[in-house]
């Protein structure tokens, strides 16, 4: 499924679309924009977060657990020549005993191989 942005009239925002599901991205230029949406960047660094969460979340059943209390946080640094995606695990203290396995599972995520791989952009 492709993602969808259109530009809208108060400058910098954005609605996206995927299928049925939207969103609203925003940034602030030299005092020219607004803040009523994520910024782009804060997109990918949702994208890895709530992939990772999910990860974290589907091994739970197979260590026995039934309800958690599971969040990552992450955080994007650029710099000239690497980018840097910073994340982590938090867990409800009585699934501490799980992490190990937990943190395997969040470095398979879907998200985080795919950013990991050479990115190559071209126009369709």
């Amino acid at each position: 499924m492709a993602v969808v942005a259109v530009g809208l009239a108060t400058p910098w925002q954005v609605r996206f679309r995927a299928g049925s599901n939207e969103g609203l991205a925003d940034t602030l230029k030299a005092g020219v924009g607004g803040s009523t949406g994520m910024r782009p960047h804060e997109l990918l660094e949702a994208s890895l977060a709530t992939r990772m969460t999910i990860s974290a979340r589907m091994v739970m059943p197979d260590l026995g657990v039934t309800a958690a209390d599971v969040s990552v946080r992450v955080h994007l640094e650029r710099e000239e020549s690497t980018t840097r995606f910073r994340y982590e695990l938090v867990l409800d203290p009585a699934l501490e005993t799980f992490r190990p396995a937990v943190v395997e599972r969040i470095k398979c995520s879907p998200v985080r191989s795919t950013l990991s791989k050479p990115l190559i952009f071209k126009p369709a």
